[in-house]
């Protein structure tokens, strides 16, 4: 499965439904994966965070196990052909970028992403797990 941006800060945060669903995940041993732009976008959040060193170390403590994907040129087409369908849509939510690349990452695992965003259940074919 592919942790999105928007669970690991929950998880962080402490939320009860979201810690209750890591633990559920964790317990059959399958792979939970990070993408390398959800690294990125908890890293804006240690840019701008008040407490950089506190923040660094929080988010490194969640996804130290977990191993990382990388971007390469397939996924990144995958991911443009997504954000793509969804600009020109007038009923799906426009992703952004890194959404479209975890989207696009979960695709190509075919694994669910694990997210608390809504707007991922709006890509085609793709599973998304939510606390």
């Amino acid at each position: 499965m592919i942790l999105d941006t928007d669970f690991i800060i929950a998880l962080r945060e402490e939320r009860p439904a979201v810690v209750r669903k890591a633990a559920e995940l964790e317990a059959p041993g399958a792979p939970l994966r990070v993408s390398v732009i959800t690294v990125f976008e908890l890293y804006v959040g240690v840019g701008t965070g008040s407490k950089p060193i506190e923040n660094q170390r929080e988010y490194e403590a969640l996804i130290v196990n977990k191993p990382l994907v990388g971007i390469d040129e397939n996924l990144a087409r995958r991911a443009g052909v997504i954000e793509g369908v969804h600009y020109a849509s007038n009923e799906k939510p426009q992703l952004g970028p890194a959404d479209a690349l975890i989207a696009a990452t979960g695709l190509q695992f075919n694994e669910a992403v694990v997210s608390t965003d809504e707007d991922f259940t709006s890509v085609d074919d793709l599973d998304v797990v939510s606390p």
